[in-house]
């Protein structure tokens, strides 16, 4: 793969220098493209060619390469990864003709979604199809098309003095309307119930959070971390969303992009033929969990990779064919978990880690298993892993479906209740030092890449990690569970949907 792609790899690495060299001039080159009323992507790019040009004149003189900026895409054009909407229905339709079979042979088989032109499913041997209606509806953030990208002036976290000062996170609202201003609340809304942070509004603070609307479809946070000043995030009118205003707000809390992390390469493999050429840095791995990150007690041990994170690009994000994959899961049943509009509970868990550590101790004597902690909201109760819940996290977490379902050494059936608002969670178990062998044998979801209506299934030992979602893709052999437990979670939202599982035990 390195053969192939080696081109593209070694100029994206030749570029993220060049970018971490410039950085501190991406204010000054912003205020220029915004003074000289830049339209169109063509124009923006020579721009910024002839800036890199000129800089990397300097860059040969200067000799000077360990210089770390604030931004490793600065001058790099809009690159924007979220879709608009008007691009959605574009898209839909493109998807529509052009969703041919993508050859993956990074070990396993797979059912697939997406019928081709003139046919209802796909005849490929080894996929399968788990549609809803003819054609995948695909309504999902971070796919790019070739004439609109997404620009970002940003990206290295340099350590702690990047965080912001306590919980507490000033913010104000440039722009908008009524409708814009509930948007954006509600986006940090998404922070405010998973975690101790609080964010205030402040049009008097000169050290805040500053959400701007603009007219067009770039959505892109400025910095990563704290910054000091005013410190904008950009919410383009047809990229505004409430998951995108939650994802950019990470970004200035100190996230950078999960698929970045310096262990990626165990989990993911990118298609460097098929990402667009000013997306490359958005897709360069850090080199430390520290610059990840942006604390030192974050490691991977603590903290492991999750498909699942709100922080996750999607499986075309930044493609220059939306008929084929940028990102690439190792395994191979989590390509359409990436690019979810969830809160992952690790996300919300680091933060928690990064801001209020210490805000239980001495007030809470809980026992929380499972990866769970006391809840820094409320100290007297865990903050459980979804499919746990009860006093300790030992519990099934409570539904009006579902419940506990013990395994035999005979296959058994699992099929979702009828109605799009039924919200479920199934613990199949099995004694200890047993296994759960279990596959999804039929099911029907709208297509969509982070899955907004699913089957979700966490079979892993470690608990706390988002389990494989099932619309568009699901396994077609057998998995065996890591444990002596699954959690089986069924969120259709407002949707037709349904599944089957089989299930039996595994000695």
């Amino acid at each position: 793969m390195w053969e192939q792609y080696g081109a593209q790899f070694v100029q994206g690495v030749r570029l993220s220098h060049f970018y971490l060299l410039i950085a501190s001039w991406a204010p000054y080159c912003s205020h220029m493209e915004k003074k000289l009323n830049v339209g169109n992507l063509e124009t923006r790019l020579l721009l910024s060619q002839e800036g890199r040009d000129a800089l990397l004149a300097v860059l040969d003189q200067r000799q000077d390469r360990r210089r770390v900026g604030r931004s490793l895409e600065a001058l790099r054009g809009r690159s924007r990864h979220h879709l608009t909407l008007h691009e959605r229905d574009r898209t839909e339709e493109q998807l529509k003709a052009m969703m041919l079979p993508v050859l993956l042979t990074l070990g396993g088989t797979f059912a697939a979604f997406g019928p081709a032109p003139n046919q209802t499913v796909f005849d490929i041997p080894g996929l399968e199809v788990m549609a809803s209606d003819k054609y995948p509806h695909f309504t999902t953030i971070e796919t790019v098309s070739r004439t609109k990208v997404h620009r970002h002036r940003r990206e290295v976290i340099a350590g702690p003095i990047y965080d912001w000062h306590s919980n507490e996170i000033p913010y104000q609202i440039w722009g908008g309307d009524f409708n814009f201003q509930g948007l954006i609340r509600r986006g940090i809304r998404m922070w405010e119930e998973s975690t101790c942070l609080r964010f205030r509004e402040n049009m008097a603070s000169r050290d805040a959070i500053r959400y701007v609307l603009e007219k067009g479809d770039s959505c892109f946070t400025e910095y990563i971390g704290r910054n000091g000043g005013h410190q904008d995030i950009i919410i383009g009118s047809e990229c505004a969303e409430e998951y995108v205003v939650a994802h950019e707000t990470g970004h200035a809390l100190g996230f950078w992009h999960t698929h970045q992390r310096p262990d990626r390469d165990r989990h993911i493999s990118i298609n460097w033929k098929n990402v667009m050429e000013e997306a490359t840095a958005s897709f360069m791995p850090f080199r430390s969990m520290l610059q990840a990150f942006g604390i030192r007690q974050v490691s991977p041990r603590r903290v492991p990779y999750d498909y699942g994170s709100l922080m996750h690009y999607h499986a075309v994000a930044h493609a220059v064919k939306v008929s084929d994959f940028t990102i690439v899961p190792k395994e191979l049943k989590y390509v359409t978990t990436m690019g979810t509009e969830k809160m992952a509970f690790l996300d919300a868990k680091v933060i928690n880690d990064i801001y209020c550590p210490n805000a239980c101790v001495g007030r809470s004597n809980l026992n929380c298993l499972a990866g769970g902690y006391p809840d820094p909201n409320n100290c007297a109760i865990c903050r459980c892993p979804e499919g746990l819940g009860g006093a300790d996290c030992s519990r099934l977490q409570s539904s009006f479906c579902g419940g506990e379902v013990r395994a035999t050494d005979q296959w058994q059936t699992l099929n979702s209740p009828p109605g799009k608002d039924a919200h479920c969670y199934w613990r199949i178990s099995v004694p200890d030092g047993s296994r759960i062998r279990f596959r999804l044998s039929d099911g029907e979801f709208p297509c969509s890449y982070g899955c907004q209506s699913y089957v979700e299934i966490k079979h892993k030992l470690d608990v706390r990690l988002t389990g494989f979602r099932s619309c568009c893709y699901r396994p077609k052999e057998d998995t065996v569970s890591e444990s002596n437990q699954i959690f089986v979670i069924y969120h259709p939202n407002g949707r037709t949907a349904r599944f089957t599982l089989r299930f039996k035990r595994q000695f």
